[in-house]
């Protein structure tokens, strides 16, 4: 049996038959994705090495790892969103809590300004809580301008 080494000039030659089937979705591969048909073969070659055990391939290794570590932490990550979600609730609550009882100790005149201020603030704490592809830098910035003003 020939040895093989990365040196293409002395590398074992290996001919063999496949199925026209086979040897139809090869040339459909080297078409779509402009490599020879020699090419094609010696990834697929390598491909199968690797995904059978016989061949240890650090990138595809790596790739199998984060896979099973993402599917395995996706719960907790959700988890962790769902608190978070939940502490921010909670410290908006709070916040209007004690926005609500220091304006019970000032004037009216002042127990006005506030009120409207923290209206202002309440419309857009839900108007955040609905932002889905928008850039949460600029929508605080266009809130803080609206409140200021």
């Amino acid at each position: 049996m020939p040895k093989y080494t990365d040196d293409k000039h002395r590398a074992a030659y290996i001919p063999f038959r496949c199925p026209q089937t086979t040897y139809d979705t090869i040339i459909k591969i080297a078409q779509e994705q402009h490599k020879s048909q020699v090419q094609v073969l010696r990834e697929l070659v390598e491909q199968g090495l690797v995904a059978t055990g016989y061949k240890q391939d650090e990138e595809y290794l790596q790739k199998l790892i984060q896979s099973a570590v993402k599917a395995v932490l996706q719960p907790q990550v959700e988890r962790l969103a769902s608190i978070s979600a939940k502490a921010a609730q909670i410290s908006g609550a709070a916040f209007f809590m004690s926005i609500y009882t220091g304006q019970l100790m000032l004037p009216p005149a002042e127990q006005r300004l506030v009120e409207e201020a923290a209206g202002q603030a309440r419309k857009l704490g839900i108007e955040y809580l609905k932002l889905k592809d928008r850039d949460v830098d600029e929508f605080i910035k266009s809130g803080v301008k609206k409140v200021d003003s």
